[in-house]
């Protein structure tokens, strides 16, 4: 009788042993990652690790629980604002749980594109288009002040004088407020600035354009009274120099103001 038994018990031992060889692997839910998170919010807890409750679930699973957590803890004030501040005063204690889920497709890090020129970039752009613009005028400048007393005639007589002297006086002004822009951050210096370059063009195209290379003279070979002093123009390549320098500076300083705002 007692050697009938002895397989019963064998094929006992084999089946516990077999049994207790494959323990169930716990794996959370989102029920029970919600209910953890809504238990550390109301007891102030900060998650520094990853709960039995929230384990086995995609990242995406544990945003969803752990935004109704959230939810659910400012439900039951009023107003928009004030559960945002709420939910914003608990979400520290739950971050550890929080992560960004990439969108179906898409690498993780997204790889940085290139975009368009800053505003601060644009600014000193047109702050470096605008000194090569006017060391350009002062250098015609300069060689329209000799030329004028090497000819013996006076610096405040005639058109020209008039002309020069307002063309670089307002383009001065004008650098002189984009710099204050840049120091300031004051979006009317920026606009002031660029509002000054529409009469310092329209002054240099007439200088350019309308200004005769010599004054008339009178057949004893003076020049008459009134006449602009007889100064020759400057080179032809320190003229378009200026103009294309000037037109850039136009472009970057009007980008630079549109941007500011």
């Amino acid at each position: 009788m007692r050697a009938a038994r002895w397989p019963n018990y064998a094929t006992v031992v084999v089946v516990v042993a077999g049994c207790s060889s494959q323990p169930a692997v716990p794996r959370g839910s989102v029920t029970a990652c919600y209910q953890f998170a809504v238990d550390a919010i109301q007891r102030h807890v900060t998650v520094t690790t990853v709960p039995a409750a929230c384990q086995g679930l995609s990242q995406l699973e544990v945003n969803v629980a752990v935004d109704r957590a959230l939810q659910a803890a400012a439900a039951g004030v009023r107003g928009k604002a004030c559960q945002r501040q709420l939910i914003g005063r608990d979400s520290p204690y739950l971050a550890y749980l929080i992560h960004a889920v990439p969108a179906p497709g898409q690498p993780a890090v997204a790889a940085p594109q290139s975009g368009p020129p800053s505003r601060a970039a644009l600014s000193l752009a047109a702050l470096a288009a605008w000194l090569v613009t006017v060391g350009l005028g002062v250098s015609m400048m300069a060689r329209w002040i000799t030329g004028t007393r090497r000819h013996g005639a006076q610096l405040g007589r005639g058109r020209g004088p008039v002309l020069n002297f307002t063309h670089f006086g307002l383009a001065l002004t004008g650098l002189l407020s984009w710099i204050s822009y840049l120091a300031t951050g004051v979006t009317g210096l920026a606009w002031a600035a660029c509002g000054l370059l529409l009469p310092v063009a329209g002054l240099g195209m007439t200088l350019i354009f309308l200004a005769p290379a010599r004054s008339p003279v009178t057949t004893a070979g003076t020049a008459r009274p009134g006449d602009d002093p007889p100064v020759r123009r400057p080179p032809a390549f320190v003229v378009a120099a200026h103009v294309i320098a000037a037109s850039i500076t136009i472009l970057l300083a009007v980008l630079a103001a549109i941007g500011s705002g």
